[in-house]
């Protein structure tokens, strides 16, 4: 069930309010951890998290609404006990909200699944979306107001901005260098569909993209790919390369699921990262030197997810030790692909053809329900000359 135009403002002082005056990301990010909370006249949402109003939190005042991440097993919510989220998050369920189903008799009530008729019920201003906390249908000093989404995406990955803005700074950035007609643009981005929207924006700009990604983003084409990219560049052209994984916020601001085409309900998104996390979280893959380890043999049918998992183990105990393992996912992944995609393009830049320049863009696409415009957060921008060597940094502030 989509989330129709929730008015949502960030609750927390000196962060920004508008979705397009994100700030560039901050080094060192440190999130409060949790400590167990009760959750009273709550309720279980379709996507498996739980939606209640808060007593005994620490941050929070008694009787604000939130929204935990989803559960590690939504059935133990029947139990009413204390249940544990997919980061860790443990929090004790109190008295579930009775709503009366539509055709019941009098008196007859029941635990509900509408989240909109909780909120309306409740008539409160906190909503907790997965670990941040903002205030619903407050205004921005006249401006449009945030959704939950677009909060949870400033709040997680400050830096982030629209599909549409990014693309009026790569213009920015890249026409001074000779950028345009006469470039082009290769991608490395996971194969799901929710990742199109940005190749066709790039396209629009630098014709149809050299594909060199497969599962989470990983550039699996390596330097054959690379080399061929580099034959194909228009004459006196250059070309941009744009990497990095992505992941979902649906539309009740969790992170790591997002609502697809169709489909009521939401779905992993990394799908693939979700699966290599799961191996991690599992005690499947946790080299505890930070070093790859060899992995059990897998079946070359599902050979990328094999490789995702290989590539991702050396990044378990920071997994593991994270406050919210879904927002750390995709940084991991990036760093792992960050590293891939250096190596690459070092190797492979004596391709190159002419005086063109190689502009690498690498960070982390943001996929959102359909009502929503997609993010990407910028996390590297540099300009390369034609035999790989560093120019300058075209990152914006």
């Amino acid at each position: 069930m989509k989330l129709n135009c929730i008015a949502a403002a960030l609750s927390v002082a000196g962060l920004k309010s508008q979705a397009s005056a994100f700030t560039a990301p901050k080094a060192g990010r440190v999130a409060t951890k949790l400590d167990v909370t009760t959750l009273e006249e709550w309720q279980l949402l379709d996507n498996g998290s739980v939606v209640g109003s808060v007593r005994g939190h620490p941050d929070l005042s008694d009787g604000d609404i939130v929204t935990t991440s989803p559960l590690s097993s939504p059935g133990s919510a029947m139990s009413n006990g204390v249940v544990t989220t997919l980061t860790g998050s443990e929090y004790k369920l109190g008295t579930p909200m009775q709503l009366k189903r539509p055709n019941a008799p009098a008196g007859v009530e029941e635990p509900g699944m509408d989240r909109s008729s909780f909120l309306t019920s409740a008539g409160l201003v906190g909503l907790f979306a997965g670990g941040v906390a903002v205030g619903v249908g407050v205004s921005n000093s006249g401006e449009k107001p945030l959704s939950v989404p677009e909060a949870k995406i400033g709040m997680a990955f400050p830096g982030a901005v629209t599909n549409d803005e990014l693309m009026k700074k790569l213009s920015e950035r890249l026409t001074p260098f000779g950028y345009g007609a006469n470039s082009l643009v290769a991608t490395s981005l996971c194969c799901d569909e929710v990742n199109r929207p940005l190749e066709k924006a790039l396209a629009k700009s630098y014709d149809e993209p050299f594909v060199m990604g497969g599962l989470a983003g990983f550039p699996f084409g390596g330097v054959t790919s690379f080399g061929a990219m580099a034959h194909h560049i228009p004459d006196g052209g250059s070309c941009l390369v744009v990497y990095g994984p992505h992941v979902g916020v649906d539309a009740y601001g969790s992170i790591g699921t997002v609502n697809r085409r169709g489909r009521a309900k939401g779905g992993a998104c990394c799908g693939s990262g979700a699966a290599a996390l799961a191996k991690i979280r599992k005690g499947q893959m946790v080299p505890m030197d930070g070093e790859a380890k060899s992995l059990p043999p897998t079946d070359s049918l599902d050979a990328q997810q094999a490789y995702v998992d290989a590539q991702l183990a050396p990044y378990a105990q920071r997994l593991l030790a994270a406050d919210d393992r879904n927002v750390e996912l995709p940084y991991a992944l990036y760093d792992a692909q960050k590293k891939m995609m250096d190596g690459i393009v070092a190797k492979g830049a004596g391709a190159m053809e002419g005086n063109g320049k190689i502009a690498l863009l690498g960070g982390i696409q943001i996929n959102t329900p359909e009502e929503y415009s997609d993010y990407f957060l910028p996390l590297n921008f540099d300009l390369l000359d034609n035999k790989g060597k560093f120019i300058k940094s075209l990152i914006w502030s």
